[in-house]
């Protein structure tokens, strides 16, 4: 699979929001976007291979061709989370920074300046 189109409801608040958030994402593979046909009721991708993904499998195929967000992917594809993923995105795209603090992830930059925030004491070296 060389590429994806993803086809939205440009009416939709968190599709609209979507298109907008992958624009600015890292792909592993490139992603097209277009307005739904009409009929389409909800989110769907096609692959460049003939494979579709329509609901949750779809808001987790995106999550998979992003650099950044293919760990997400296997993870929401798990049994309990797979009915959350359309949820699990809005948090992401909305979030990342909230969610990375309550998963303890943190990047070295944000270490470096936290700890370039920390004061020393006096020092007769």
């Amino acid at each position: 699979m060389k590429r994806l189109r993803l086809y939205y409801d440009e009416r939709c608040g968190l599709c609209t929001t979507l298109v907008g958030w992958l624009r600015r994402q890292r792909h592993l593979v490139p992603i097209d976007c277009a307005p739904k046909p009409p009929g389409q009721t909800d989110l769907a991708v096609l692959s460049d291979t003939g494979e579709v993904w329509t609901g949750d499998s779809a808001w987790l195929i995106v999550l998979w061709a992003l650099d950044d967000y293919r760990d997400w992917s296997y993870r929401l594809a798990r049994p309990e989370l797979l009915p959350l993923a359309r949820q699990a995105f809005a948090a992401l795209s909305r979030n990342r920074e909230e969610l990375s603090g309550w998963l303890g992830l943190t990047a070295d930059a944000d270490v470096a300046a936290r700890l370039r925030e920390v004061s020393l004491p006096g020092c007769s070296l």
